[in-house]
């Protein structure tokens, strides 16, 4: 049995349907009208303990709404749904301190008081033995050299240490299931590379669970090993980040050419090339091509590849089609 299973999962909601004009809306008083939105229909996937998986889809693909039935915010419609053989219920404490949701528009640290003040809370909440509290929280702070923050008020700390900080007060109970969405939400580059590097860490020195859903790539290429993409529904997409790149990406890499004084191109067949200057770009050739280099004129080659962000890009593109 997988640590995670997701079978059958559909769930819709009801929206009221409002009929137009001050008529309509006098009607609407008295006879209201319901239609039935589809969000997720028939979703099923695995999660093995300790996997490091990152969840895809447009704004309203029904990404929010699955992680609501994960954590047992919402119950599935139809289907089932097991976190280490669990059925996911906010009135199931076993449950509860099995997961945490780390939100990066959403603080769960006071901004009035220090970050140690809430840790000390969090801590009571979950009634962490202090010897096993100190531990672990003097562990991860010196992982995100946060000791010399610690103390000071929340608001007064940059974004990107609230951020880790935020992420260390949901590891304090331990949990076997990390869920983090849009993490690196107005982070800059280095802070983006520190929290990589300590979420990568903590998955592989306690062998946590992580699902990230965000729309950054750099995200998911740097922490999930596996996607899952949620189009029309359901689940479109089951597979590694390389399996990806190879499903959706059609053309050969674009190679980039520049001479010294001149084009470093003296022929070529079935390539698409075009010139200006000095330089020269070769896109649609296939194994079958034949490009003849002066290798004394050349000056400089890059060869572009297809990035993770264009490829489930294409992916969305072809949805709205």
């Amino acid at each position: 049995m997988s640590y995670i299973e997701v079978n059958d999962v559909s769930y819709n909601y009801k929206v009221f349907k409002k009929q137009s004009g001050l008529k309509g809306g006098l009607l609407d008083l008295f006879n209201r009208k319901y239609v039935d939105k589809e969000v997720l229909s028939d979703v099923s996937f695995h999660i093995e303990k300790g996997e490091k998986v990152g969840l895809l889809g447009p704004n309203g693909a029904g990404k929010s709404t699955l992680i609501k039935l994960m954590t047992g915010i919402i119950a599935p419609q139809d289907g089932e749904i097991k976190v280490n053989n669990m059925t996911p219920d906010t009135d199931n404490y076993v449950f509860l301190n099995e997961i945490v949701v780390v939100m990066g528009q959403k603080n769960q640290l006071n901004p009035n008081l220090s970050a140690m003040d809430s840790f000390n809370l969090i801590r009571d909440i979950y009634k962490v033995k202090n010897d096993v509290y100190q531990k672990r929280l003097h562990k991860y702070l010196t992982m995100f050299d946060l000791n010399k923050v610690k103390d000071y008020p929340v608001r007064k700390l940059s974004l990107g240490e609230k951020t880790k900080l935020e992420i260390i007060a949901s590891l304090i109970h331990n949990p076997q299931l990390l869920i983090l969405d849009e993490p690196t939400l107005g982070m800059d580059i280095v802070s983006q590379n520190a929290l990589y590097d300590f979420i990568n860490q903590v998955n592989e020195e306690l062998n946590v669970t992580i699902l990230i859903i965000s729309h950054q790539m750099r995200d998911i290429e740097n922490i999930a090993d596996r996607i899952l993409i949620l189009l029309n529904h359901a689940i479109t997409f089951d597979g590694k980040t390389t399996d990806l790149l190879n499903n959706v990406k059609a053309e050969a890499p674009t190679i980039y050419l520049s001479g010294k004084n001149a084009v470093p191109l003296t022929d070529w067949t079935e390539a698409n090339v075009s010139t200006e200057n000095n330089n020269a770009t070769i896109s649609n050739y296939s194994k079958d091509s034949t490009i003849t280099l002066k290798i004394s004129e050349l000056a400089s080659l890059n060869i572009e590849d297809s990035s993770l962000e264009e490829s489930v890009y294409q992916i969305f593109k072809k949805d709205k089609l």
